[in-house]
């Protein structure tokens, strides 16, 4: 299910979904890119310090450092726990972030928008 959201000083519109979001869920790994997008910035850095780490992890590799096996494998699979969390609540802390910066929903009274309140957490 969509819901639309209305930033109320420029009047931009977005939607986000109720449910899994692939897109972060796939992508977030790549330094954080698309939560830097979504302005989760505090997401989008732990995401693009990981993954520095897990590059770092990767060149020490190469070097035959052990440690960096460690390092690298450490990483990725943070990543990976954390790209499934934020796939799974990445629309609702979008849509908490958006609130919290002025935006609105379109169809405050609307079937979807309850929905997605109640799925989210939002009063």
């Amino acid at each position: 299910m969509m819901v639309r959201m209305k930033n109320s000083s420029t009047g931009e519109m977005k939607e986000l979904s109720t449910g899994f979001n692939w897109i972060l869920f796939l992508f977030s790994g790549v330094f954080g890119i698309p939560l830097f997008l979504r302005k989760l910035n505090v997401w989008g850095g732990i995401f693009a310090f990981l993954s520095i780490i897990g590059i770092f992890g990767y060149i020490l590799i190469i070097g035959k450092v052990l440690a960096g096996l460690a390092l690298f494998y450490i990483a990725n699979i943070i990543i990976f726990i954390l790209s499934i969390m934020i796939g799974k609540n990445g629309n609702k802390l979008t849509a908490k972030n958006y609130l919290e910066n002025g935006w609105v929903f379109v169809d405050e009274n609307g079937n979807g928008v309850k929905y997605a309140k109640s799925k989210w957490g939002i009063l």
